[in-house]
Parts: C-alpha cells; structure tokens; sequence
C-alpha cells in the first residue's frame, strides 16, 4: 500500500473515513475464517489460538473507536452493516468473558 503523508487532523479524518471500511471488513473477515478453525489440542497452542482471537477483537475495537473518532457514530450510523459489527464484537467480549470465567474455574 502506498503511503500518505497527511498534514492535518481533517485530512487524516477524511482519509479515514474512506479506508476504515474496507480495514474493518477486512479484520472482521479474518477473525471469522480463523476462528472457525479447530482449536489446537495441545495447551500452548489452545491458548496461542485465542489470544490470536482476542488480538482481533481488540484490532477491530481500536479500528471502530477511529471511526467514531472521524465523526462516523457507529451507533447512529446509515451502515448497517457497521452497526452489525458493533453487536458482534459485543457478543464475542461477553463470549470472551464467559471463556476466562471457565478458565478460572478449571485452575
């Protein structure tokens, strides 16, 4: 990809603004291709695996709190589409707590 120098905060806005999209798609594909794989069987790999999950989760959390930043509200957004992320990344952290509260309890 090629690399923008951008001078001032509107500029990245707008930049952002036309590419997050695509990046957030693009992340939210990834998790659900990787995490529809199995889980590894052996213990270092089992929790590579889902720390690999979290790491996506929290790429795609960071990517939706820059386009709230741009003045695309997520919440009050024309995409459904977006809005849809937004529920599934919160199904996926309440997953995610229900995870480490089975952990805790197998230590």
């Amino acid at each position: 990809m090629k690399e923008q120098t951008v001078k001032t905060l509107k500029a990245l806005k707008k930049l952002l603004k036309k590419t997050l999209p695509g990046k957030i798609s693009k992340v939210l594909k990834s998790y659900e291709d990787f995490s529809e794989t199995q889980a590894p069987c052996d213990a270092k790999s089992f929790s590579a695996y889902h720390c690999a999950l979290k790491s996506a989760v929290s790429h795609m959390e960071t990517l939706l709190k820059l386009e709230k930043w741009t003045g695309d509200d997520v919440a009050g957004s024309q995409s459904a589409e977006t809005f849809d992320i937004v529920k599934y990344l919160q199904e996926a952290q309440k997953l995610k707590a229900v995870e480490d509260d089975n952990e805790e309890d197998e230590s």
